[in-house]
């Protein structure tokens, strides 16, 4: 269903920057505190990253009801400083992403670990009943909510409809990457992270020692593994069985989960919202962002 707030809201600063643009933190135009955030991605409309942002929006519309996947609002069309934007509204984690996390505190207890990748199994089996698989499941598309010690999986701008167990397969193998990267400390990714704990785990790659740490039990050796090798001869394990794992069933029945709520405060209410100049600009704010433009070209020819 779609509805129509007549709200305006204001984005307040940049959150980060992903692959199709901006992500930005909005809160009410006239609110005076930020107790009421969405996160908001935005393209230029008519551009190749608003069509992925479109397509992104239709995707977690139909993955709704999962506690353990970011929510998306709805969209909005706005004419900012003389453009047309399109502003797909999301859920927002103030605490960051999980490889925000991992660079700050570095290693992640294995009890912890275990915690949030149960979490991310649940919101992976959501995904795949769905018919989706994900497609870009790495630390910094899952994102950290810390008052209750859970996480969910975002950026689906990746996501497609499963054609082939391939599909899904990566998603589980890059859980395994994630988990590794949690039990080690280890903030950096790059893409041929599944091929790399592969080659470890057979031997043929021994110059990095990262994998096979000795402070990582041999159970949560095992659970990696599980997840990397999912596919192979012989293994063909599916989601049911990781989520059964010794590594992660010990983890949930010495420590009560907390079950995130499916929203956090969604200021939109219950509806997907279609919106219209929910962030357009005034005359004023314009002729401001013009001024700004032009001190920082004349303090920059001073220095």
């Amino acid at each position: 269903m779609k509805i129509t707030t007549h709200m305006h809201w204001k984005k307040q600063y940049v959150l980060g920057v992903g692959s199709n643009g901006p992500v930005y933190l909005a809160t009410p135009f006239s609110a005076k505190n930020y107790l009421k955030i969405v996160a908001v991605k935005s393209a230029e409309v008519d551009k190749e990253e608003s069509f992925v942002l479109q397509k992104e929006g239709k995707i977690l519309n139909q993955l709704k009801g999962s506690p353990y996947i970011i929510q998306c609002f709805g969209e909005d069309q706005s004419v900012e400083y003389a453009r047309w934007t399109y502003n797909l509204l999301l859920e927002c984690a103030p605490s960051g992403t999980l490889r925000d996390l991992i660079l700050f505190n570095g290693r992640i207890l294995e009890s912890e670990a275990a915690r949030y990748a149960y979490q991310l199994l649940m919101g992976l089996r959501h995904i795949h009943n769905k018919g989706f698989c994900h497609g870009d499941i790495k630390l910094s598309n899952i994102l950290v909510f810390q008052s209750n010690k859970s996480v969910k999986i975002a950026d689906f701008g990746s996501a497609k409809e499963v054609t082939s167990r391939k599909h899904l397969v990566f998603d589980v193998c890059s859980v395994g990457c994630i988990v590794a990267k949690m039990l080690t400390g280890n903030p950096t990714w790059f893409g041929g992270e599944i091929e790399k704990y592969q080659r470890e785990i057979y031997g043929c790659d021994t110059n990095n020692e990262e994998f096979m740490d000795n402070s990582v039990s041999m159970m949560a050796k095992y659970f990696v593994i599980n997840c990397l090798l999912c596919n192979f001869t012989g293994r063909l394990l599916n989601l049911d069985t990781l989520i059964n794992h010794p590594f992660i069933q010990n983890a949930i029945s010495t420590c009560e989960i907390s079950i995130p709520s499916i929203v956090n405060d969604n200021p939109f209410g219950d509806y997907w919202v279609s919106e219209r100049h929910l962030f357009t600009t005034t005359c004023e704010e314009w002729k401001a962002k013009i001024r700004r433009s032009i001190n920082d070209k004349r303090a920059a020819r001073c220095t």
